[in-house]
């Protein structure tokens, strides 16, 4: 199994840890239900006992930037777009649902995703901070990418899907460890930390 923690901020705040287990059995019906066969083994990790301490600081997510699903699935034919890592050039939310990428997507390739529901209380052209770090067999990777609400709200709720590329299944071994997300909104746009 693995440990996926979720975690959100927004500005003055502490960060808010959720965690979900997901069972190799859910993988396997990703793999089987999503219309391939991964010709390579994929591997989900049994973390050890964690043990944590410290303070806890309740603290609320974003309320119109809402993590809706994670799971896997593979990178579409169709490559999606490689979301900013500019600070001071996010990329503008489309207005309708998207597929955009964290880090560089190679069509057919497996790939952890991450589902969010943009509302349609979501203030315009606000920044939004999304921090990854996706730990794997090849080492742990932290991608930082910022997106901008659109320049008009949104009239209904929009879904966006985020990827990050695992690698290509034929590479013999994929090993996903564990990803943490953190989603910080930025008092204007361009002055993220």
């Amino acid at each position: 199994m693995a440990l996926y923690n979720e975690l959100r901020q927004t500005p003055g705040q502490a960060r808010v840890t959720r965690r979900t287990i997901l069972g190799g059995t859910l993988i396997v019906m990703l793999l089987l239900t999503g219309g391939w066969v991964a010709s390579a083994a994929f591997t989900v990790t049994n973390s050890t006992t964690e043990v944590g301490g410290g303070n806890y600081h309740a603290t609320n997510g974003i309320a119109y930037w809402t993590e809706t699903s994670v799971g896997v699935s593979t990178v579409p034919g169709t490559l999606p777009t490689v979301l900013s890592a500019t600070v001071t050039a996010p990329t503008v939310l489309a207005g309708a649902a998207t597929t955009y990428a964290i880090n560089t997507p190679t069509a057919g390739d497996l790939a952890h995703y991450w589902k969010f529901t943009e509302a349609t209380t979501a203030p315009v052209n606000t920044e939004v901070e999304l921090a990854f770090t996706v730990s794997t067999g090849a080492g742990i990777t932290q991608v930082t990418s910022y997106v901008e609400t659109q320049a008009t709200a949104p009239g209904a709720a929009i879904v966006f899907t985020l990827l990050y590329d695992l690698g290509s299944p034929a590479s013999g071994t994929i090993t996903l460890n564990s990803v943490t997300e953190v989603s910080q909104q930025c008092s204007a746009v361009g002055t993220c930390p």
